[in-house]
């Protein structure tokens, strides 16, 4: 292990030759979280990412751009993969400095902000070196400068919670960069024990396994597209019509993959043999066991869009296999997606409209969790990209053209780019 660290996040980083997909802002945020500033000597725990959470705000209470304000907030990221040395100590360990700067450079290319100007590196270390001077005031009671420095406004030295200090720096983080990109799509598989989630971006992608849908949108909330593998809006009669049957007809030799919805009531009862006598009664056919066995998400998801009604017709439906034939020219493609073949022939048809598609898969080969699911990784970029053409051709399509609604007030439809 002489050459890599391990993150937080179980990717091995290796400092001295860095490679720019393996950085992610969770192991940032983390790492930042926990490392105190001077050393420790300060009146209380002050951590790095509290400084550079105080940084970020200092720039924006200038009104700096957002791209100094991001830069502010990941200024000191290489601590992250490599700690920090004093000041003192520094200025005489010149290949200390080579490391470091080959090491921030390569986070800032990671975050868009490769082409920083000799400006706003000056007022990014106007910012740095003003919130230095506050915080040994408020933390040492010292002053380093002759001149007191101007700043905008107050901030937090407090000791805080390590974790609600995480939280805020990937929430800033959040929120910056899906201001600078073009559109922030999400799209969402089931798999063993929740939800796989592929976040995409034009210049940028993040992946994550979540427990429950309540988690993915505290995360996730304002994204311009998310679109989930999942039946919504429920028939309650056989003459309220799900979009499963026409969408069948745009698959043919692949349209077992889309299973009858079951009625909301079946949904909603406490055992297969109960679930499927319902579905019989209510729409006048039996429940399959494939359909059954997603109950327990479909009625997850259900309930989420009744007791948050402002999600409604937001989250949206789909079905990778659809949207993969319409990727491939209204084509589907008939090897199975858990065979080498069927993985392949579908990277191959993303990489054609998303570029960041290879590094991706990349990065979950090294994650032993993620690379278990790669075929739900796989269905969840189709239905990202599939996003993302939605919203930069303005709008997708759906089927029906003109669907029904439930009686839940959802949207019976599928989408697709």
């Amino acid at each position: 292990m002489s050459d890599y660290i391990l993150t937080y996040s179980k990717i091995k980083v290796y400092p001295l030759k860095p490679v720019k997909e393996d950085i992610h802002i969770e192991d940032i945020a983390h790492s930042l979280s926990f490392m105190t500033r001077a050393n420790g000597h300060c009146k209380h725990f002050y951590s790095v990412a509290q400084h550079s959470i105080n940084c970020y705000k200092e720039a924006k209470s200038r009104g700096y751009s957002e791209r100094v304000q991001l830069a502010c907030l990941l200024h000191d990221a290489s601590e992250s993969y490599i700690s920090d040395i004093t000041r003192p100590v520094k200025c005489h360990l010149p290949e200390y400095n080579v490391i470091e700067d080959k090491l921030q450079s390569c986070i800032y290319d990671r975050f868009g902000l490769s082409d920083l100007s000799a400006e706003e590196y000056k007022q990014i270390k106007e910012v740095d070196d003003t919130l230095l001077y506050f915080e040994l005031e408020a933390l040492m009671d010292s002053l380093i400068f002759t001149d007191r420095p101007y700043k905008s406004m107050e901030h937090d030295f407090s000791q805080r919670e390590f974790v609600n200090v995480e939280k805020e720096f990937i929430s800033i983080y959040n929120r910056i960069t899906r201001k600078q990109n073009n559109c922030t799509c999400i799209g969402i598989d089931g798999c063993k024990g929740g939800w796989v989630v592929v976040e995409i971006t034009d210049h940028d992608f993040e992946i994550g396994i979540f427990k429950n849908i309540n988690d993915i949108y505290s995360k996730y909330d304002g994204c311009d597209s998310i679109i989930i593998d999942m039946p919504i809006g429920l028939p309650e009669c056989s003459q309220d019509i799900r979009p499963d049957g026409a969408a069948r007809k745009l698959l043919p030799g692949k349209a077992s993959s889309i299973f009858n919805t079951p009625c909301r009531q079946a949904v909603y009862a406490g055992s297969y043999s109960e679930a499927n006598e319902i579905n019989r009664q209510i729409m006048g056919k039996g429940l399959s066991a494939q359909s059954y066995a997603i109950c327990g998400k479909i009625k997850e998801i259900d309930e989420f869009l009744i007791n948050n009604p402002q999600f409604k017709n937001k989250l949206l439906e789909s079905h990778p296999e659809l949207c993969f034939a319409m990727l491939n020219s209204g084509e589907p493609l008939y090897e199975n997606k858990k065979t080498y073949e069927g993985t392949r022939k579908r990277i191959e048809l993303l990489r054609q409209y998303y570029e960041k598609t290879e590094s991706m898969i990349a990065f979950v080969n090294k994650d032993p969790k993620l690379s278990k699911c790669m075929d739900d990784v796989v269905d969840a970029l189709c239905l990202a990209v599939t996003g993302m053409i939605g919203v930069k051709k303005e709008g997708s399509k759906r089927i029906p053209e003109n669907p029904m609604m439930d009686a839940k007030g959802i949207l019976m439809q599928m989408v697709y780019a």
